[in-house]
């Protein structure tokens, strides 16, 4: 079984006559009435300066969709630029694919369940707890988020800025953070209000669009207490509620969103000077993600991404993007016992973990079983909240908290705050079962107590390559977009596919070399996925472009 996005139509594109930029900066429309900036609102040089030698575009190519392979739309575009109405050649293409990310409500083995609106779903009673205290996950013997918060305290004026990229929020409810940035929130779903990140529920409730409610909720929620909440509970639902929020609406629904609205909101979230970024959403891998998150380290913002998750293992286990890169701190989901969210034979929801070489920068924070914000319904918050979702903002209040309180921090070179954060969190995390927690589990009140570490090595640049195609192929000069293009393809495929997984025994591209026999199965398999497009089973079976 193998699950990849649906083709949105559109191509994400780099262009490949660098003398065309200048031209570009002043007048957009110049490249080609198809074609526009990937991010619209920044002038096109600073896109330049901050993103590397060439800045990204979305375009809709003449011919759109008609049964064509959004792949093989791609190569056509570099072949003959004329397909977007481009002036400038172009180097580099991928579709702006319109990515899936799993989620539903956990006590459900299919789609979500009809239930009557603002009502309270108690805890799924296939994970514990099944019963217990409220905001179970903040407390000392979980999170250690309440203890943390009370230390640092109400900063005042010099609230740290917190990015979350989701479906938006409810602004009414009850649990909304107390300091939203309401003049930076932005939406990249709705073009006619950009400025207004309030998620109108479209499709609700099938499609989860009130995700982001709870989500911002669990990061810097407000004060709630009886009898909006049960057990006598009377504090703060979020981990940083005194951070300054900025909601970032990508998309109209957390199952589905476009490969450029997660790069838009990325790029946006630093342009806006936001320290921490929180993301409860994941897919297969992009360029320009790469990019985004590049450019976010190199700017000093801690990138906090949900590893991800599976119904009944599928379509992947495996860490999702952009969790899944380095510079990016994934968060793995734990559950109450502090056993991993994730058991076979289950079906359903739970979280991912894995490769081997990227639990080195993942840690765990506590799902599923937490309170769960309801989008349009004031006064109700859930006790079933899920997925890797829920463990991300706890993850981004820690990194948050830990930066408010060490001041010296703030004086560093940016990358290196980026470091300094993920050293505190990774070195105070309970050290345990790092198959499916990598450096541990959250213990937010601990990290406070990490002194600040400036001198730590840089991480390399993220970047996305399936290099098995380069060692195993033996492959004649190729253009070097054109390889990229087919190496992205293939280690999209690979992801999707547990069936393409299971042939190398699950290895790690990034690091592992697979044997004369696998490789020659594994690229045999390729050849024959019905989501192959042509331009890639004719690269594996010439070597040639």
């Amino acid at each position: 079984m193998s699950v990849l996005p649906h083709a949105s139509g559109r191509l994400i594109v780099v262009l490949s006559d660098s003398t065309a930029y200048e031209a570009a900066t002043t007048e957009a429309r110049r490249v080609g009435p198809r074609l526009r900036p990937l991010v619209p609102d920044r002038p096109l040089e600073g896109a330049m300066l901050e993103t590397g030698p060439a800045p990204l575009f979305v375009g809709t190519p003449v011919h759109e969709a008609g049964g064509i392979h959004p792949w093989d739309a791609a190569h056509e575009a570099v072949r003959n630029a004329a397909v977007l109405e481009s002036a400038v050649p172009i180097e580099y293409a991928e579709p702006d694919f319109l990515q899936q990310f799993p989620f539903q409500r956990p006590g459900d083995t299919g789609l979500e369940a009809a239930r009557e609106p603002c009502t309270v779903d108690p805890m799924n009673d296939h994970w514990p707890p099944k019963a217990v205290q409220f905001g179970w996950h903040l407390g000392d013997e979980h999170s250690g988020l309440k203890a943390a918060r009370e230390l640092v305290a109400d900063p005042g004026a010099s609230r740290l800025r917190i990015g979350i990229l989701d479906t938006g929020f409810d602004p009414a409810h009850a649990a909304a953070p107390r300091y939203v940035a309401t003049s930076l929130q932005r939406n990249f779903v709705e073009d006619d209000r950009p400025d207004d990140a309030t998620d109108p529920g479209v499709h609700f409730p099938g499609a989860q669009p009130g995700h982001g409610t709870a989500t911002i909720a669990l990061l810097a929620g407000n004060r709630v207490k009886p009898p909006l909440v049960p057990g006598g509970f009377d504090d703060f639902l979020g981990g940083a509620p005194f951070a300054e929020v900025v909601p970032i609406r990508i998309a109209s629904s957390v199952i589905h969103f476009y490969t450029s609205a997660m790069a838009r909101g990325l790029d946006y979230a630093v342009d806006v000077g936001c320290h921490v970024l929180s993301i409860s959403m994941g897919g297969v891998p992009s360029r320009a993600w790469a990019r985004a998150v590049n450019r976010a380290y190199e700017r000093g913002m801690t990138i906090v991404a949900a590893a991800g998750n599976n119904i009944a293992g599928f379509p992947t286990t495996s860490l999702v993007y952009p969790a899944r890169f380095h510079r990016v701190i994934a968060a793995c989901g734990a559950t109450f016992d502090k056993a991993p969210y994730f058991k076979r034979g289950h079906r359903g929801m739970m979280g991912n973990f894995g490769p081997v070489g990227k639990m080195k920068t993942a840690m765990a924070a506590y799902t599923p079983n937490t309170p769960w914000a309801e989008l349009g319904c004031r006064d109700v918050i859930s006790l079933n909240g899920g997925g890797t979702s829920s463990a991300t903002p706890q993850i981004a209040a820690a990194a948050a908290l830990w930066l408010q309180h060490q001041a010296p921090a703030h004086t560093a070179e940016p990358w290196r705050r980026v470091e300094a954060v993920r050293h505190a969190l990774f070195g105070s995390a309970d050290a345990r079962r790092p198959k499916y927690f990598g450096k541990g589990l959250l213990r937010a009140r601990q990290a406070l107590d990490v002194a600040p570490a400036l001198d730590l090595e840089k991480t390399p640049e993220d970047e996305v390559s399936f290099p098995w195609i380069r060692m195993l192929l033996k492959l004649e000069a190729a253009p070097a977009g054109r390889l990229e293009m087919y190496e992205m393809e293939a280690l999209q495929l690979y992801l999707s596919s547990p069936r393409l997984q299971q042939i190398v025994g699950g290895a790690d591209p990034d690091v592992d070399t697979p044997s004369a026999a696998e490789s020659e199965k594994l690229f045999e398999a390729l050849k024959r996925h019905p989501a192959t497009s042509r331009a890639l089973r004719s690269f594996l079976e010439t070597g040639r472009q």
